[in-house]
């Protein structure tokens, strides 16, 4: 049973990672073809768009992952009732708040574009049109977003990040090609709608063959189930709240504080680090619906070994590739898009330490999500947001940009140590210090050993900006291997890489 689960969570995570890295490539490499084709207020224009709408997934109300959490209980149970019931209602649910906030965008997308995009050389009209094709998109992701959550309560995120690579690929084809028919910034609203109606249709199609039981049906509405599971979706709804106001409001600060311009710098460091957030992150998305099944069925105990193991991966792979990055953030940024964007060098650095520490709090989060205790998720999204208002206000307007990420950098540290705290008072025969210290000291130490060195080198022998992202990479690949030498026990982790059928 012990080896099965954690095949289970190593080969999702294996399917993510995948997933992350086909988007990871193809994300950066949109950048400077945005810009190219439409400029630098262009590109600003548009992720202010996406920040907006990132905002609207607020309306989310926490049903997503309650979907998953539930459909994995449900199935470790047998029951494909209630696994049937929580999918319609909950289709229902998002289908008449995306109504809701598609009309509200609708009458109000003057104010919006004034107010809060404020475009200066780019038509208004322009602006509007793309938001609504925007949120259009937006809404329509969001209410067959139940088919994704169902599939990933199955623990089939095999499929899942099947499909949304598809998706990836298509989009930025179409994004490119429309670039270049001179669309514009329309262009990239009408990719993206196109990529999400035939992301739909494979997921459909996906969920059927999977689970042929899983029947659609608007009618099956049970406002009973809604209310059974309103104690964790309110929660997940408040945390994600919170989540968008300490990972998305830097960027809103930054545009009414400095500027557009300097929010599209911003975002240059920004982007760079979420692709690698979300790549590490890969290792700690199938925890939840995991420990949600084991808990059930095992019990805390079983729940502390997954929580131990995974920790220690995660911490493996994440510190040296973050703290690569805040070494080599010049080198990063030179080699991406050239010289002219060295303001954006120092937010890389600071900004992959905060995420960092943010991931390594991704398996602390899971399990405490997965065993029940979403209220104290939620509270350590309240300590983070609080904590992300305050310093990121504050020093935006002593320090410009770097002093934004300082105030994130600040309020990740805060709210992780809240959210270990509160784990050791669950896990009370475990110290997680001493977990952490273990799990971390060699991959930290062995980075700061090998990198700073390599930096050096680099900068008083070689000038040609490839030639130092290779030296960076191989230096990246040794303290990799200088960890995989110190402990070749990672069966679980190959076995997961080996069973991986694409």
């Amino acid at each position: 049973m012990s080896s099965e689960i954690y095949k289970k969570i190593g080969g999702n995570s294996i399917y993510t990672l995948i997933r992350r890295v086909i988007i990871l490539p193809i994300g950066l490499a949109i950048v400077p073809i945005i810009i190219k084709f439409i400029g630098v207020e262009g590109y600003g224009v548009w992720i202010m768009i996406q920040t907006l709408l990132a905002y609207s997934s607020v309306m989310d109300m926490g049903l997503s992952p309650a979907i998953t959490k539930y459909t994995a209980e449900y199935d470790g149970q047998g029951d494909h009732r209630k696994m049937i019931q929580i999918f319609n209602t909950l289709f229902v649910v998002y289908l008449f708040l995306c109504l809701i906030l598609f009309l509200v965008v609708f009458v109000g997308k003057g104010i919006i574009v004034t107010s809060l995009v404020r475009p200066v050389h780019i038509p208004k009209e322009t602006v509007s049109f793309v938001l609504i094709i925007s949120v259009l998109v937006f809404c329509l992701t969001m209410v067959f977003s139940v088919y994704p959550s169902f599939l990933n309560g199955l623990q089939r995120m095999d499929v899942t990040n099947k499909i949304d690579s598809i998706s990836s690929v298509i989009k930025f084809a179409l994004s490119v090609l429309f670039l270049y028919f001179g669309w514009e910034i329309k262009g990239l609203a009408l990719a993206g709608g196109i990529s999400c109606i035939i992301v739909i249709a494979l997921y459909i199609y996906a969920s059927k063959r999977i689970a042929p039981y899983l029947t659609f049906n608007p009618f099956l509405f049970n406002l009973k189930t809604l209310q059974e599971i309103w104690g964790f979706s309110m929660y997940g709804a408040m945390s994600n709240v919170v989540a968008m106001i300490h990972l998305q409001l830097d960027k809103l600060i930054i545009n009414y504080v400095l500027g557009i311009n300097s929010l599209a710098m911003y975002d240059i460091a920004h982007r760079l680090v979420s692709f690698l957030w979300g790549l590490c992150g890969s290792f700690v998305v199938p925890i939840m619906p995991a420990i949600s099944k084991i808990h059930i069925t095992d019990g805390i105990e079983k729940s502390k070994e997954v929580f131990q193991t995974v920790f220690q991966y995660t911490a493996l792979i994440v510190c040296p590739l973050f703290l690569f990055v805040s070494v080599f953030a010049h080198t990063l940024i030179v080699a991406w898009l050239g010289t002219g964007y060295e303001n954006a060098v120092s937010v890389l650095r600071i900004l992959s330490v905060a995420y960092m520490m943010n991931i390594l709090c991704g398996p602390v989060t899971s399990v405490l999500s997965g065993m029940g205790s979403y209220k104290i998720t939620f509270y350590g999204g309240v300590v983070a947001s609080v904590a992300a208002v305050l310093f990121c206000i504050i020093l935006s307007l002593k320090f410009g940009i770097i002093g934004c990420a300082v105030g994130i950098l600040l309020a990740f540290l805060l709210a992780d140590t809240f959210l270990f705290l509160w784990l050791q008072r669950l896990f009370v025969s475990s110290s997680l210090s001493r977990l952490a210290y273990r799990s971390l000291c060699f991959p930290v130490v062995i980075s700061i050993i090998i990198f700073p060195g390599t930096k050096v080198l680099i900068e008083h022998f070689f000038s040609n900006r490839y030639i130092g992202l290779m030296l960076a990479s191989v230096a990246l690949l040794i303290v990799y291997g200088a960890i995989i030498y110190k402990d070749r026990n990672y069966r679980v982790v190959w076995q997961s890489i080996s069973a991986v059928r694409w």
